[in-house]
């Protein structure tokens, strides 16, 4: 997981000054973008993790994350690829055991196999609720989302989705 340019990051920390954001990229050039929209809007409550997201969330204690944003991860495209994604269930495994109950989890992607394979798997995961009533709950970006450059590329093979998941309380 990465936050490319941060963009998302920053306006979430801006919008939301008294909560705290863990930010998770491996690519200098995306942490440095990141970091210098974070200084320009004088935050304080971003921290970076400049590994692999996987690594800290192994380090994080039960039950401690409110909400999650797995937005426009890597599709590995090539179906040979596809156990690269980093939606599978050992990760939401991982996931379930970090967010408090009712904590949200938002996912979006591009991308239709993606689209596809993560709303199945994280419905067959089990612990996590569709909060969708409606296709235009998964068809519109939602309201606090913050629309990115790479978003705007549209590089994909469909409009952008947005799946919303609560931690179910057992």
């Amino acid at each position: 997981m990465g936050f490319g340019g941060g963009e998302h990051v920053a306006a979430q920390a801006e919008a939301n000054p008294d909560v705290g954001y863990l930010a998770c990229e491996v690519f200098v050039e995306g942490v440095a973008k990141c970091l210098t929209a974070v200084e320009e809007k004088g935050l304080s409550n971003v921290r970076f993790w400049t590994e692999d997201a996987r690594q800290l969330i192994d380090r994080l204690p039960d039950s401690c994350l409110d909400r999650v944003f797995i937005l426009f991860p890597d599709p590995w495209p090539k179906k040979k690829h596809h156990k690269r994604r980093i939606i599978q269930p050992d990760f939401l495994d991982s996931l379930a055991r970090i967010m408090k109950l009712g904590a949200h989890l938002r996912f979006a992607t591009d991308v239709r196999s993606y689209a596809d394979e993560a709303l199945q798997k994280i419905l067959a995961h089990g612990q996590f609720d569709w909060l969708a009533e409606k296709a235009d709950d998964w068809r519109r970006p939602p309201a606090d989302h913050v629309r990115t450059r790479y978003e705007s590329k549209n590089l994909g093979d469909i409009a952008p989705v947005f799946y919303e998941f609560s931690l179910k309380s057992s």
